[in-house]
């Protein structure tokens, strides 16, 4: 009977065990003979350079976890869209995507303080990005998302189809096209009248009359070819946003813990070669829409200070509405002014 009785003991604990393998995505969950599939949903085109920072992620982590994991990639929208770059890969739609937080304020507000022009200094942004990471994982836990990497997405620019946006005045009587609402409560401060369009529409509302220009980045403008429609681009060097390469939370904690250690050694790699590769891929496509009849004016110090003076203004109200972890980030941020 003592047999008999130890041995149900033994058959309920390897039943145990292996009930707890399953569900924890253990090290036999796959391997280089059945990989692991990473599906990545890109809506920026694919010669992009966030594009290509996706795949380069890819390559090298396969490369290096020996074939266990591998990248599939999906472009042009046709997984998700940008703006689900959180809430799609929360739900597994999508293992990885990539997109602004601008598009997620309304619903993390703790991530409202990067929203503001000139939250940080753009050259200081690989030191503030390795601070703010630990209060990122938190916030994007809630979200079922583990934020893999923040992208470096270069100078703010203000657009219009007939005249540089030097100071807050030149905006006064504008249709523009805005991303977020701390963004937008700037514009109607300016005078203007804030839209929301995707990217991708933007050639046709310029042309049409829609709106009068954007506030965007150098290689979405390029890639678009908005600049032929709104030739005037005023270039802030103000930070605007942060780009987060997002991750299905299940999905990286399915990952062993060597895989997991891979991954971030190749984003500890990435960020910087991110960082260099776009400064060098917008003094490139300066050159081109320059050539092509754009104008740039880059504002001056003067110019700087009171664009910065009605930024900062609402941070009083952005601490208000983006709680404690909102507040968190103001702090580690004003460091990095």
């Amino acid at each position: 009977m003592k047999k008999v009785g130890l041995c149900s003991a033994l058959l309920v604990l390897v039943f145990a065990l292996s009930m707890t393998l399953a569900f924890s995505g253990s090290v036999f969950a796959y391997s280089k003979e059945k990989p692991m599939v990473i599906k990545c949903a890109i809506d920026n085109p694919p010669k992009d350079i966030k594009a290509r920072t996706i795949r380069k992620l890819g390559e090298q982590v396969t490369e290096k976890t020996g074939g266990r994991v591998v990248f599939k990639y999906f472009y042009g929208a046709s997984l998700i869209k940008k703006p689900a770059f959180v809430d799609g890969v929360g739900r597994g739609i999508a293992d990885i995507s990539t997109g602004p937080i601008s598009f997620v304020t309304g619903k993390i507000p703790a991530l409202s303080p990067f929203e503001i022009y000139g939250a940080y200094d753009l050259s200081k942004k690989l030191e503030m990005s390795k601070e703010v990471q630990p209060l990122l994982i938190e916030v994007f836990k809630e979200k079922k998302v583990y934020p893999l990497m923040q992208q470096f997405t270069g100078n703010c620019i203000f657009t219009h189809k007939e005249k540089f946006l030097n100071t807050p005045s030149d905006w006064k009587g504008a249709k523009m096209r805005l991303a977020g609402r701390w963004q937008s409560t700037l514009g109607k401060m300016w005078g203007a009248s804030p839209v929301f369009l995707p990217p991708p529409e933007l050639y046709l509302a310029c042309q049409r009359g829609v709106i009068d220009g954007f506030m965007l980045i150098y290689d979405i403008t390029f890639g678009l070819k908005l600049y032929e429609v709104t030739p005037y681009i005023t270039d802030t060097t103000f930070s605007n946003n942060i780009e987060i390469i997002t991750m299905n939370l299940k999905k990286w904690n399915s990952l062993t813990k060597e895989d997991q250690g891979i991954f971030l050694d190749v984003v500890k790699e990435l960020e910087p070669w991110n960082m260099k590769e776009t400064l060098s891929v917008v003094e490139k496509f300066k050159g081109i829409m320059t050539s092509k009849g754009a104008k740039i004016h880059t504002l001056t110090a003067g110019e700087k200070k009171l664009y910065l003076k009605d930024s900062y203004s609402l941070w009083p109200e952005v601490e208000k509405v983006s709680g404690p972890r909102g507040k968190q980030f103001m702090q580690i941020l004003k460091k990095y002014r």
